[in-house]
């Protein structure tokens, strides 16, 4: 069982350190935390069905962005998602 994530919404997963992601159906990943928040481009593929994620440059430090993407990656996975990035 996990301890670490309840899920609060219909695609929306709350981690029990720190930070809130939602999956937007029509595009995009909303990550959220104390440092602010974080829309990540991502796309639904479908075969097999899975959630792209686009890693770009951002405005944020590169270890930010190394957290971003790994607390969202858990966070989806634990709502039953399969995840890849792409990197630019």
């Amino acid at each position: 069982m996990n301890h670490e994530f309840q899920k609060t919404g219909l695609n929306t997963v709350t981690s029990s350190q720190g930070f809130t992601v939602e999956v937007k159906f029509a595009g995009g990943v909303h990550y959220h935390d104390a440092i602010g928040d974080i829309l990540i481009d991502s796309e639904w593929l479908v075969n097999p069905p899975r959630i792209l994620l686009y890693r770009r440059r951002a405005y944020v430090s590169d270890s930010r962005l190394n957290d971003v993407y790994a607390n969202a990656q858990r966070a989806l996975e634990y709502l039953g998602h399969r995840v890849e990035t792409w990197t630019d």
